[in-house]
């Protein structure tokens, strides 16, 4: 079959071009052979050796392009393969072939490094993994397994190659990683024989531009029992002591008020004021600690009666300025700009008192300095500093104690109700002591946006 010149392949055409080339000059050379005076044996050995000459020109030409790029379609598919440790020959003279074995291997050079950085980084990542108590299971587009670190493995008590491939639901996690996107939250679910109580975080990666999912689980079970029982330690020891200080004179009371009527009725002696006196000062005791114990279960009452906070949009500047009105007595100055916060403004207004009558306790015997309040919008949130010249806080680890408290009247409950407060706006409070001088830092955090936690 005739080809049609659009059909050569790239090194036909390149034979065809060389070959056409050479006819021109070929031709003029028979035509002056021709003429010459020579013998017709030498004419037609001249013709022979000539045309033997360009073909095998055209040819040679033809293999040393071939061979070049077979060579080069052989080192990019080994590198396709993954194979980096051929090289393209190098060639000593400048030019182009040069140019582009030295870009062959530059190439090849820069694969190989990056995957060996690539296995380190998935060494590292591997030991990284198999170490952390976090649980990680990854899980295709399909919600299928594809892999379990062995954290995993022990909290769920299987072995990864019995559950590579398997849906999640063998798991139990079906309803947990239902829907797409990231997020964080706590949950519990049954781990045979009991429930468990995990954090639980999922996010999602791309291989092959196919979406997979990633699972977190932390087991956060002995985590919360610690810390449950720390707090029902602190909890049990205030209420002890409180009570104490309450049942103990009561019954130090009784015991002598009945001392007195036992002696009396032996002695058969009327002394009816002296008993009375007595009587009453002994039932006064005990009214007095009866009424303190019912105010100090009230105060603890408050802790789990906090309603759920009313939010509503308000200016910062004009609830600062309220409650700075309502301490004449005191020198407070106020720093920020208006800005308007999405929160229960009564509430917020309660935790904001606390503390400013917290500062101007603090400072009693330093009057002269003022009370500073500072806000300022930082990433998405609102940050309110009430900032005294006090003596600072000793003890760190019991201010947030229930009825734990350093003054004499004091109920113990103020931070701990306002830390509850400021905690269902899904904000923080923060105490610190100063780094400028003497005095401490109360810090309220709340979000702004109105999707915040309630």
């Amino acid at each position: 079959m005739k080809l049609k010149w659009r059909e050569l392949v790239f090194e036909d055409e390149l034979l065809r071009v060389a070959l056409i080339i050479a006819l021109v000059p070929t031709f003029c050379f028979f035509v002056l052979l021709y003429n010459a005076e020579i013998s017709l044996y030498v004419k037609i050995l001249i013709v022979f050796f000539t045309l033997v000459g360009e073909f095998y020109g055209a040819f040679f030409i033809r293999t040393k392009v071939v061979t070049q790029l077979r060579t080069s379609t052989n080192l990019m598919e080994a590198m396709i393969a993954g194979d980096y440790s051929m090289r393209a020959r190098a060639h000593k003279v400048d030019g182009a072939l040069g140019e582009f074995s030295h870009l062959i291997n530059s190439l090849a050079q820069t694969l190989t490094q990056h995957r060996l950085i690539t296995r380190e980084h998935q060494i590292l990542l591997g030991k990284v993994t198999s170490q952390i108590d976090v649980a990680i299971i990854a899980l295709n587009n399909d919600e299928n397994i594809t892999l379990m670190n062995p954290a995993a493995e022990k909290l769920f008590q299987c072995r990864f190659e019995q559950r590579q491939g398997a849906p999640i639901k063998e798991l139990g996690l079906q309803d947990i990683v239902q829907g797409t996107g990231a997020f964080r939250k706590i949950v519990e679910f049954e781990l045979k024989p009991y429930k468990k109580k995990v954090y639980l975080h999922t996010d999602e990666y791309f291989d092959h531009g196919i979406k997979h999912q990633l699972i977190f689980i932390t087991d956060i079970q002995h985590l919360l029992q610690e810390e449950e029982r720390q707090a029902w330690q602190r909890l049990l020891r205030v209420l002890s002591h409180e009570i104490n200080n309450s049942l103990a004179p009561i019954a130090s009371i009784s015991e002598t008020l009945l001392k007195l009527v036992k002696q009396d009725a032996e002695r058969e002696i009327t002394t009816a004021n002296d008993l009375t006196e007595n009587l009453t000062m002994g039932l006064d005791v005990i009214k007095e600690r009866s009424h303190s114990l019912n105010a100090f279960i009230q105060q603890y009452q408050e802790l789990y009666k906090l309603p759920k906070p009313n939010k509503l949009v308000f200016s910062v500047t004009t609830l600062l300025k309220q409650c700075a009105g309502l301490f004449t007595e005191s020198n407070i100055e106020l720093k920020g700009a208006d800005i308007e916060a999405y929160a229960d403004l009564n509430q917020v207004q309660q935790v904001i008192v606390n503390l400013i009558k917290n500062a101007q306790d603090a400072q009693q015997e330093n009057v002269n300095q003022p009370i500073i309040i500072q806000w300022l919008h930082i990433d998405g949130r609102l940050s309110i500093e009430v900032i005294d010249s006090g003596m600072g806080i000793n003890n760190m680890d019991n201010i947030f104690v229930p009825f734990y408290t350093t003054k004499e009247h004091g109920s113990g409950i103020g931070l701990v109700l306002s830390r509850q407060i400021i905690s269902n706006h899904g904000g923080e409070l923060l105490l610190k002591n100063r780094h400028d001088g003497t005095g401490a830092v109360a810090t309220i955090i709340l979000p702004l946006s109105n999707n915040s936690i309630n």
